[in-house]
């Protein structure tokens, strides 16, 4: 009994080690893609080579994975791995990485905003709104401190940008809800690779309605942009994803929902030390106001 403990004590600090780790390093693997390769071709390759390898492993392991959940599953990865992380790769084009995971710090508060049917218990909480209305100060300094550039379409761009971001924040929050309160029975590893599935082929035909395929010429595409992909399908796909869902299983959502706050942290140094990014002052002061929002956000549910 004690060694099962121990073991099962083991895998929760790894699922958390990928979710704090991993997907903190995912933002900068996508800004590395993106110079040699466009968004939601990416999107695509990093989709379909992870729920490929999965539905390869679980046909090794004997899984089944045709099941009533399969167009279930491909529904929701088609709304949750694009809208809720795959305009993510639209969006750094126009953003940092670091700036784009702080924007993503506020998902504890889009969890309080779309879980309704707790909302009785969140707004009981005085904290609950201080952690909505600190949040959004936090991200109205992170969007004044984006105005000043060379240009305003640049500007423009990028607000719009910072808007995707959050939207995507929301579509995350309600995809994984929705998992966690309807469709978290059967074979995990199934379930994330026609999720994933699911989210290629939308990608797919993003790409071809924007004119992305059309220009796209696998001999012309580096292998840093392949790396970066290949990096994203197994450790930021596979790896993360999972772990994210097996935390959800095993711990209390608000606590999963730590990562939020851990990710900018290690995607705003890795893109200082390694892309020489800059942060301004403002953005400091904007980054450090959404983490206490996200903390403030995640005390609120732990208390329920």
């Amino acid at each position: 009994m004690e060694k099962f403990v121990k073991s099962f004590d083991l895998k929760i600090v790894l699922a958390f080690a990928a979710v704090y780790i991993i997907w903190g390093t995912t933002y900068l693997a996508i800004k590395i893609g993106l110079e040699n390769m466009t968004p939601f071709i990416m999107a695509f390759f990093r989709y379909l080579v992870a729920g490929v390898l999965l539905l390869c492993w679980c046909l090794l392991k004997g899984t089944i994975v045709w099941d009533k959940r399969v167009v279930q599953n491909m529904l929701l990865g088609a709304f949750m791995l694009t809208l809720g992380q795959g305009v993510l790769f639209w969006a750094e084009q126009y953003l940092s990485s670091g700036l784009t995971a702080v924007f993503i710090a506020t998902l504890p508060i889009c969890y309080i905003l779309v879980d309704r049917r707790n909302w009785k218990g969140y707004f009981q909480s005085k904290l609950t709104l201080a952690s909505i209305f600190i949040g959004f100060f936090g991200i109205f300094l992170l969007f004044s401190g984006q105005t000043d550039l060379p240009s305003q379409h640049e500007a423009n761009m990028t607000l719009i940008a910072s808007f995707v971001v959050i939207g995507s924040c929301i579509c995350w929050a309600i995809g994984s809800l929705y998992y966690k309160n309807n469709m978290s029975a059967g074979s995990l590893f199934a379930n994330v690779a026609w999720q994933l599935i699911g989210g290629a082929i939308t990608c797919f035909f993003i790409g071809l309605t924007t004119g992305e395929w059309a220009g796209f010429r696998i001999d012309e595409t580096d292998l840093k942009s392949w790396s970066a992909v290949f990096y994203l399908s197994i450790a930021g796909s596979i790896i993360a994803f999972t772990a994210s869902y097996y935390l959800l299983a095993n711990r209390p959502a608000a606590v999963v929902g730590t990562y939020a706050y851990v990710n900018p942290i290690i995607a705003v140094l890795l893109g200082c030390l390694l892309a020489g990014e800059v942060i301004s002052v403002i953005q400091i002061i904007g980054i450090a106001i959404i983490l206490v929002a996200a903390y403030l956000a995640n005390k609120v549910k732990m208390e329920m």
